[in-house]
């Protein structure tokens, strides 16, 4: 009886040692800063600590020699609105419905990283870089500040609307300089440099440097030197040590492996794979390389389970916090690819694919497998070979598709023609399972896309007779190859021409093959206000509001026309719809405001001047607070004009501002303070004042001293 009392009581004891186990690894959760650094085109082979050693990236190497570095991160889209959506929602491009860049923006209905960690008591900040992740795409839910403003003296953003490395770090810095440092931040800070067109500074790489991927290389080589001064930031606050540092890439860079040079529309290796570091001190007491396979949209549920913090039911990304503490996982993890660009834009085949195992599989017109393993560059397309694996794959496919898009169901075994049906019309086709006619493959499309970009060199060439002849052939011979783009190289051959009439022509042909083409109809509308034709641009505005309402160009464009119609009211709509589509356009925002004082509505240009004061962009630019200054004392504060003239003077100290400030200050009453700055004009700055200038300075100090 005494030995079973005796054998319980240890059995007791052995089961207690093992709850005391299982309880001192339950982690407590973080209290730490969140700061998100993106890589935009970035692939981790182009990244030192990736074992690429034509690079110089110091900075993200030594994070990553202190932290946690993931070898095999995937994107599942080679696109940057899409990736970003996945990487701040935890969910694929399909869970979301972000499928391109600028046609689409996330839904309010989602919850975001930003959002979770707002409703903790976080301070919320981001700072963008470029047009695609404008707050209008929806990316900004969560965010106490949304920096987005870009170029100050671009009031039109389009695709090529972008802020270097150095210019993305002095908005991080403003920031971070007045952040109190009373509440936790969650920052985000998004880096573009190595997109195309590739243009690093001269320090960075030869001068005559023609080279594409030392062009590139250098881009990051930039890149990394801000990251660096970002740290050092941390560090000199202290805060480095309190904060979740994560750096993560969108997607990479193709550089003709697959025919391809950019991205976005094939799923290879060297499209999809990028860099993913996590470091803190205390979290990570041990630099470790983890080379199980993860992907961005595990991400959010990773760093919602470190901070204990509930993760949304519809989340569709797996946490892979345990990695960090435990051996890697045996099994690696499947993931869905796609890119809908192609679809979305040359009317090519939906790609989608699945990385299962060893082996990716791309469903396409002329479908791929390919065994990562023992072919990592993707060379050997084995969808004849392993027919076996490709019908797997296949199915894995169909299925994934089906439980993670909105014709899912909870029961569903089996894929019917109606669920075939309803994948078509949301553009998911399987060319092995289904053998209806689609478009063309992309494989064949890029060549043709390769061959455009050419005439297109040649056109800005001068080559006009040439690349003329070759659009026309292009039209009559070969049609299933039509795009907006060939009708829009026709319209630069006319309009280089002097033929005003041909480039229209060639505008309206393409709007007829392609009537929902925003840029075609845009384009016409353009031409259409140059000629007064404005009941035909209001009509081509409104078709393209009602397939995008919002697209902020067709809104200005409205407001101009009906500023030179003088219809006030109608101007001033459309030029505060434009503003509410981008808030942070501050070149908007002063012609809505000159705008409104054209039409005398001063209050309310003065509301918009003075608001724009608190924005890091105008506090430094000393042009825009003159302007501001200057309205002031038209139509504002005279306390006001003082206070930004100022400001201005020890920003950027010349004659003309000096004398402008004296000339506040004496309207201010404070004519002491005038003769000194009037003074200081004539005296120090002679050169920069006009003769009139010098002549009324002269006499104003006269005066100004005989009225004492």
């Amino acid at each position: 009886m005494k030995n079973k009392i005796i054998l319980i009581i240890i059995i007791l004891l052995i089961a207690l040692a093992f709850i005391f186990i299982f309880m001192g690894r339950e982690r407590k959760a973080l209290d730490l800063n969140i700061m998100i650094i993106t890589l935009d085109t970035t692939r981790s082979d182009h990244i030192g600590c990736y074992g690429n050693k034509n690079v110089k990236t110091p900075n993200i190497d030594r994070i990553a020699n202190r932290g946690i570095r993931f070898e095999n991160c995937y994107v599942p889209a080679p696109l940057t609105l899409p990736s970003h959506c996945s990487l701040f929602t935890g969910k694929y491009p399909l869970g979301h419905y972000v499928r391109n860049n600028g046609t689409y923006f996330l839904n309010q209905n989602e919850t975001t990283l930003a959002e979770c960690f707002k409703q903790k008591g976080y301070e919320t900040y981001a700072v963008i870089a470029a047009y695609v992740l404008l707050s209008r795409f929806g990316l900004n839910q969560g965010f106490d500040i949304y920096d987005d403003s870009l170029d100050n003296d671009e009031m039109i953003k389009n695709f090529t609307s972008e802020i270097t490395a150095d210019q993305v770090y002095k908005k991080f810095r403003y920031w971070f300089e007045g952040n109190s440092g009373e509440k936790k931040f969650f920052a985000w800070i998004h880096f573009y440099d190595p997109h195309l067109p590739y243009q690093p500074p001269k320090e960075y790489v030869n001068e005559k440097e023609t080279d594409l991927i030392k062009l590139y290389d250098g881009e990051i080589d930039f890149v990394d030197e801000y990251v660096g001064k970002i740290i050092d930031d941390l560090k000199s606050k202290n805060v480095l040590d309190e904060t979740l540092l994560i750096l993560v890439g969108d997607h990479g860079e193709a550089f003709g492996e697959h025919q391809e040079y950019g991205h976005m529309i094939f799923c290879y290796e060297e499209n999809l794979k990028v860099p993913l570091i996590f470091h803190n001190k205390h979290l990570f007491k041990k630099n470790k390389v983890i080379k199980n396979r993860v992907n961005i949209t595990s991400i959010m549920p990773t760093i919602l389970e470190l901070y204990k913090v509930e993760i949304p039911p519809d989340i569709q990304g797996n946490s892979f916090a345990h990695t960090f503490y435990e051996k890697e996982e045996k099994t690696e993890r499947t993931f869905y690819v796609e890119s809908m660009y192609g679809k979305e834009e040359k009317n090519w085949a939906p790609l989608t694919g699945i990385i299962d195992g060893s082996y990716k599989y791309i469903s396409l017109p002329q479908s791929e497998l390919y065994n990562l393993k023992n072919d990592p560059q993707e060379k050997n397309n084995l969808f004849r070979i392993n027919s076996d694996i490709t019908e797997k794959c296949d199915e894995k496919l169909r299925k994934f598709l089906l439980e993670h898009s909105e014709v899912k169901t909870e029961t569903r075994r089996e894929l019917s023609k109606e669920d075939i049906i309803k994948l078509r019309a949301l553009g998911y086709i399987s060319s092995f399972s289904d053998k209806s006619k689609v478009p063309i493959d992309p494989k064949k499309g890029v060549i043709f896309e390769n061959k455009l970009k050419d005439l297109s060199k040649k056109v800005k060439e001068g080559d006009l007779d040439f690349v003329e002849k070759e659009l026309e052939k292009i039209l009559n011979e070969t049609s299933e190859q039509k795009n907006i783009i060939v009708y829009t190289l026709l319209y630069n051959v006319h309009k280089r021409k002097g033929d005003s009439n041909a480039a229209l022509d060639a505008l309206k042909e393409g709007i007829k093959e392609f009537p929902e083409s925003i840029a075609l109809r845009l384009a016409l509308a353009l031409n259409l206000y140059d000629q007064k034709e404005y009941y035909k641009v209001i009509d081509h505005c409104n078709h393209i509001l009602k397939k995008d309402p919002l697209f902020t160009r067709a809104y200005i464009l409205l407001g101009d026309t009906f500023d030179h119609q003088t219809y006030p009211d109608e101007a001033l709509k459309y030029y505060e719809k434009a503003v509410e589509l981008e808030p942070e356009n501050l070149s908007l925002k002063m012609k809505y405001a000159e705008l409104l004082i054209k039409y005398k509505k001063y209050v309310q240009a003065m509301n918009i001047y003075n608001n724009l004061l608190n924005k890091y962009d105008v506090l430094n630019n000393p042009d825009l607070l003159y302007k501001i200054a200057f309205l002031n004392t038209k139509h504002g504060s005279m306390e006001m004009a003082e206070e930004t003239m100022d400001r201005i003077i020890k920003i950027k100290p010349e004659g003309k501002y000096y004398f402008f400030y004296a000339l506040v200050l004496s309207k201010n009453g404070k004519l002491n303070e005038a003769i000194q700055n009037m003074e200081t004009a004539v005296n120090k700055y002679p050169e920069q004042l006009t003769n009139e200038q010098k002549n009324a300075a002269i006499s104003a100090i006269k005066m100004w001293k005989n009225s004492y």
